[in-house]
């Protein structure tokens, strides 16, 4: 009986050890990677230039397609703007996004221009949904676009302080290439 109960504590104890010390000899060089997957590192770190203009991102090992702008955003009197995008549900679940929040600055002057949101959705496994973003001009915006782009026919614009809700886990980065926005002087709101 006491050989039985000791082979049985070796084999517990092995089993516990074994694959934490290959994963500590594997990670030895970078011993972080161990604990945070290189994913979120880089997503804790501000993210890299290469995701703020990806058209895709990899993360947890599984690889799907960010929203697509599908139409050229839209400049309203009343100052919205309005952004469709497109996108579709890699996973085998629902993916509900609760928000997404950014503001829309001017890439050449680093000047916010305004913000933007987006209603609650829920897309079932494998949908496909245009998704309305709402973009809403400063009070600056039309200053700022009268004295610097009076000449020019667009903007361009990146989002910053990029925020998105799904299914209560938030994604944030510092910033996401949005491009340019079509800003025709006869558009532009007088006053907001």
């Amino acid at each position: 009986m006491n050989k039985v109960k000791l082979f049985l504590t070796i084999l517990t104890i092995l089993i516990a050890v074994v694959p934490l010390t290959t994963q500590v000899i594997l990670y030895r060089e970078n011993p972080v990677d161990l604990i945070i997957p290189p994913t979120i590192a880089d997503l804790l770190s501000g993210g890299t230039d290469d995701l703020a203009t990806a058209d895709a991102v990899n993360f947890a090992g599984m690889s799907f397609s960010l929203p697509t702008l599908i139409d050229d955003p839209i400049l309203f009197q009343n100052g919205t703007i309005k952004l469709v995008y497109q996108f579709t549900n890699p996973l085998d679940g629902k993916i509900t996004i609760n928000s997404m929040d950014a503001d829309i600055v001017c890439i050449d002057h680093n000047f916010t221009i305004g913000n933007v949101f987006i209603e609650p959705a829920t897309l079932e496994p494998n949908q496909t949904i245009e998704l309305n973003v709402i973009g809403i001009l400063t009070p600056q915006a039309v200053e700022h676009i009268t004295k610097y782009h009076k000449d020019q026919n667009s903007i361009d614009t990146q989002f910053k302080n990029y925020s998105v809700d799904l299914t209560g886990i938030k994604i944030t980065l510092p910033y996401r290439k949005l491009g340019p926005i079509q800003i025709p002087n006869q558009h532009l709101p007088p006053t907001l």
